[in-house]
């Protein structure tokens, strides 16, 4: 079976399509051509997306392949998916998630934790979920916008361009970058819903679709579907200072769930546990636990 799959160029993403492609050879006979496409969110590198005020910025184009019978799938970060995709689309499947943390990079400055980031240094983080986060914990220090590929991003620290970045973990790990960092605990930084899954799309009762959808991690699926779950119901966008992510126990599905204001002076963390099975329910009273608080916390 030949597959045409479609990617950004990024390094990232090109590894993300790589560890597809293995992953499916595990199951499968299969050889993959992969189709480039270059996104909005690539070309429009001088404002942080919060200011663009789109989430999708790097999804619409690669999915269009797919819609233009150009590729048969997209390969894609979840967590850069928008709540809502083309309605002929469908995630078929997802493979089994990376570590789903952030990470607090360092080049100069070690810190055992994000409290001890001493007062006036500068942090690169273009994400308002992150900044607002990261207030609440240390409201000493500077935000400073940071845009581009992971590698471009880790030369600015290196260039001393910041003292700290702010990057998902499961990028640094498929990459292999061996770098100063602190994980930062889920308990005290939900991240980005869907942040380490790696999501495939394809048409909607399409065969190909229907072959690859056997084959989806089962954890990380019902990992996907709360999370997703709780975006919808939140109404939120990447103008949203909130965070979520699922753990497994067994039977058992637990959300940890954050939320805070945009100047960080104000956060709250709530767990939502629930029976697996009831993953969609659980990622629905998250969400509009978080969707009640929206008003009151974001004035």
């Amino acid at each position: 079976m030949k597959l045409v799959i479609s990617t950004r160029g990024s390094k990232l993403s090109l590894k993300q399509a790589d560890l597809f492609e293995n992953y499916i050879k595990n199951f499968l006979n299969v050889n993959i051509e992969k189709k480039i496409v270059k996104t909005k969110g690539d070309l429009i590198l001088d404002k942080p997306l919060y200011e663009i005020g789109e989430k999708g910025l790097f999804e619409k184009e690669v999915n269009n392949a797919v819609l233009n019978g150009e590729a048969d799938l997209a390969i894609h970060s979840m967590k850069d998916l928008p709540k809502d995709i083309d309605p002929r689309l469908d995630i078929i499947m997802v493979l089994p998630r990376e570590i789903p943390n952030d990470s607090l990079v360092f080049s100069k400055y070690k810190v055992n934790d994000i409290m001890e980031i001493k007062e006036n240094s500068i942090v690169g983080t273009s994400s308002i979920r992150r900044k607002s986060f990261l207030m609440h914990y240390n409201d000493k220090v500077i935000i400073k916008p940071l845009r581009g590929n992971i590698d471009t991003r880790i030369k600015k620290l290196e260039n001393n361009e910041y003292d700290f970045i702010i990057l998902a973990e499961a990028g640094i790990r498929r990459l292999n970058f061996n770098i100063n960092r602190l994980l930062i605990p889920l308990e005290l930084f939900p991240p980005e819903p869907g942040q380490g899954i790696i999501a495939v799309v394809g048409i909607k009762d399409n065969s190909i679709v229907k072959e690859i959808s056997k084959y989806t991690d089962k954890n990380t699926y019902y990992m996907a579907v709360a999370e997703r779950e709780f975006l919808n119901e939140a109404k939120a966008n990447c103008n949203t200072p909130i965070g979520a992510v699922s753990i497994i126990n067994q039977n058992k599905i637990m959300m940890i769930v954050g939320l805070a204001s945009y100047d960080g002076s104000f956060m709250d963390i709530i767990r939502f546990k629930d029976e697996l099975n009831n993953a969609k329910k659980l990622g629905k009273k998250a969400g509009q636990y978080v969707y009640s608080m929206l008003d009151k916390v974001l004035k």
